[in-house]
């Protein structure tokens, strides 16, 4: 997936670029917002970016200096330049900075597509002629444990051409890879421990590096093929002659190294593994399976996670793909009453009592999630952990761990990461519609009512229904249907497979009818036309 910088001063085309870039090419992914030069000046140093399109009549910083920017910068970045003037100058001036492409208003869908055909050629072949800087003669000098790792991590990574490489290699040396069956088993690093004892992350600290050392000398030792992947996490080959001997391996080997070879009682491990599968290609879906399971540490889940509980717990994976995946639109478009809602439903996915593990963990997700899914650069990955530790260690202090304060310690955190001053305002929490708008948020999909929730309150349905005028500006059916309609387009978005009456129970709906007929009138049409048109 390529992530993508919107530039543009006209709220309509930001608009556009962000919801329809995916539905064009689906490699591109919309990662950053800005309105003009300064702010993408702002997101490039602190995210990654792919590419950028930006329009090139801009006030303050238009896009040909932007463009210049990136290229004196010397980032990687592919730059579009969109424009309403066929003019040579800008064109010349637009070669000069290294713009990647010219468009003219008005867009349209196909001009669009062949620009993006065009940039992910160029970013392909780029990538292509970094992944080929291992040759085959260097291959060749591999030893078997050398060229076994290499091969699991090409797989891993969907490597094609290093995959062939190394296969036929392997093949020419009859080095067995995989027997019948196989797996990967992955260990991480648990966090907690750090974050409580010594306030670091696992970046910012050397047991990272014995982590891998550690595990680097069980596995040599036990003549396991393994390799660590970018995010630290060390991932081991499991094969056998079925598919009970892998759960067995996957016991013994996590107990073995725990034992022995993992001297730090302090910090524990986390383990799960994925997919047992029997094509050794498919190996890559294992590992993709053990790394989306470790979200099940989540719910006090003893290691190592199985891959048939995986499988059992889908539906809490998807609601926490579902609300992180909308978090992460809200952070991109600074909506803070819509992150204040989102972060309200995430709360609701906590198994346990609000406690400070629970916090610590949710917490350090949502932090690890939003800096892989919005590219944001390490130097702010501190800074964001040191306000959830900081945050929590004020509510012990204070004795008030309450959903209010974990709300706003998330809050913070999202702006901590953001740096901008469009989160610095914190919306009133503690206030009656604060309490009512997180009642309805937690509550969306039950059949609930004005009077329910005043009820909850102590408060009369008339005086409810005044403040909610007064301080949202829009009737309290209209908050909740929004709600439910912004959380049903999620779950057609994450599974378009859902039938309609399991979205209406979802979402508060007592029948699949009434809810048909309220996503109509709220889109412009029903879930069905939605699906088949092709609108995700």
């Amino acid at each position: 997936m390529y992530r993508t910088l919107v530039v543009d001063d006209e709220q309509l085309m930001r608009q556009y670029l962000s919801t329809t870039l995916s539905l064009i090419d689906q490699d591109f992914r919309v990662t950053g917002i800005a309105c003009d030069g300064f702010e993408a000046v702002e997101l490039l140093k602190r995210q990654t970016f792919d590419l950028v399109i930006t329009d090139i009549k801009m006030p303050g910083m238009d896009g040909l200096n932007l463009a210049n920017y990136i290229f004196d910068a010397s980032l990687k970045t592919k730059v579009i330049i969109i424009s309403g003037y066929n003019e040579f100058e800008y064109a010349q001036l637009a070669i000069r900075y290294g713009v990647s492409d010219y468009l003219l208003k008005p867009l349209s869908d196909d001009a669009m597509a062949a620009t993006l055909g065009k940039i992910k050629k160029l970013l392909c072949t780029e990538h292509t002629a970094q992944s080929l800087a291992v040759s085959m003669d260097d291959f060749r000098k591999y030893n078997d444990t050398e060229m076994k790792a290499a091969f699991l991590s090409a797989i891993i990574n969907n490597a094609s051409s290093t995959i062939q490489s190394l296969y036929n290699l392997l093949q020419e040396r009859k080095i067995l890879f995989t027997e019948q069956y196989s797996s990967v088993l992955l260990l991480r690093m648990d966090e907690l421990h750090l974050l409580l004892q010594e306030k670091q992350t696992l970046e910012n600290t050397s047991y990272l590096l014995e982590f891998i050392k550690c595990c680097t000398r069980f596995c040599s030792t036990n003549q396991y093929t393994a390799v660590s992947d970018e995010k630290g996490n060390m991932l081991i080959l499991l094969t056998a002659v079925s598919e009970e001997k892998i759960a067995l391996a996957a016991e013994s080997v996590y107990r073995d190294f725990c034992q022995h070879y993992w001297p730090n009682e302090s910090i524990k491990i986390n383990a799960s593994y994925g997919y047992i599968v029997k094509d050794l290609l498919r190996l890559a879906d294992s590992y993709t399976s053990a790394l989306e399971s470790l979200a099940l540490t989540l719910r006090n889940v003893h290691s190592p996670i199985t891959s048939n509980y995986y499988i059992s717990q889908k539906n809490f994976l998807n609601e926490l793909k579902t609300i992180c995946a909308s978090l992460s639109n809200d952070y991109i478009s600074k909506n803070e009453t819509k992150i204040m809602t989102d972060l309200s439903i995430y709360l609701t996915l906590f198994q346990d009592e609000i406690n400070v593990a629970s916090v610590l963990k949710y917490g350090t997700y949502l932090i690890r999630y939003l800096i892989k899914e919005c590219n944001i650069k390490t130097e702010y990955i501190h800074p964001a952990f040191q306000e959830l530790t900081v945050g929590i260690d004020r509510t012990i202090q204070t004795g008030n761990l309450s959903k209010d304060t974990v709300l706003m310690l998330f809050f913070k955190i999202l702006k901590v990461l953001d740096h901008e001053e469009s989160l610095m305002h914190i919306p009133e929490t503690t206030s009656i519609v604060a309490q009512a708008k997180e009642y309805i948020c937690t509550h969306y999909k039950e059949p609930i009512s004005l009077a329910m929730v005043a009820d909850s309150l102590n408060v009369t349905p008339s005086y409810l229904s005044d403040l909610f005028h007064k301080n949202i500006g829009e009737p309290y059916t209209k908050f909740l249907t929004r709600i439910r309609m912004e959380q049903a387009l999620l779950i057609l978005r994450s599974n378009p497979n859902e039938k309609i009456y399991k979205i209406a129970e979802k979402t508060g709906f007592v029948s699949s009818k009434h809810f048909n007929a309220v996503f109509k009138k709220y889109y412009g049409f029903t879930p069905t036309e939605y699906i088949s048109n092709n609108l995700l």
